[in-house]
């Protein structure tokens, strides 16, 4: 039996790193928001359009962020009784 193929069957099924990077690219995107919301209302843009914007991009991104987090979850072998089909 090998041991390294154990220690690579462990380090598959793990959720936090992923998770926390998902996490990270959450703050990152709204401190981005914020930033760009204040530079293009500083620079004129009416606020309803860039507002718009945002909340558009900012949907798509959360919901590609919730399907990666639910792949991730599915990689558990403990967490797959938990999922709906």
């Amino acid at each position: 039996m090998n041991s390294h193929s154990g220690f690579r069957n462990r380090r598959s099924g793990s959720q936090f790193l992923p998770r926390l990077f998902l996490l990270l690219q959450i703050v990152i995107m709204a401190l981005v928001s914020y930033i760009s919301f204040t530079i293009l209302t500083a620079i004129g843009m009416p606020m309803g359009v860039v507002g718009g914007v945002l909340f558009i991009s900012n949907c798509y991104f959360l919901n590609k962020v919730f399907f990666k987090c639910r792949s991730i979850s599915k990689r558990n072998r403990y967490t797959q009784g938990f999922q709906t089909r």
